[in-house]
């Protein structure tokens, strides 16, 4: 079992996908439901959580279990017991690959 950190940012706008409530909450559902261990959510759109996941099957995972719109919406979940992490959705920045590399 690893300890993830599980970051996201909803796009404050309805799509095609649903509202930015159903969305909002259904990556927080998605993240409770593939939690395997403890889990701390008392941050706005973060989590620290035990998974027997890795950092992309977790992320796949949070994904198709929720309504996270790839278009506008942005997911990150980074492995801290190892070096993995995987960013889903739109992500503007790539800053986050050289930062990674640092560790």
């Amino acid at each position: 079992m690893s300890v993830f950190m599980v970051s996201f940012r909803i796009a404050d706008r309805t799509t095609v996908i649903g509202s930015y409530e159903e969305r909002y909450d259904s990556v927080n559902t998605a993240i409770q439901s593939l939690t395997t261990g403890m889990r701390w959510s008392e941050t706005t759109s973060f989590h620290l959580i035990e998974s027997d996941l890795n950092s992309a099957e977790l992320a796949t995972s949070i994904d198709r279990a929720s309504l996270l719109d790839h278009g506008v919406d942005l997911l990150v979940c980074v492995n801290l017991s190892k070096k993995g992490y995987k960013v889903v959705g739109d992500n503007r920045d790539q800053d986050i690959d050289a930062i990674m590399a640092h560790r």
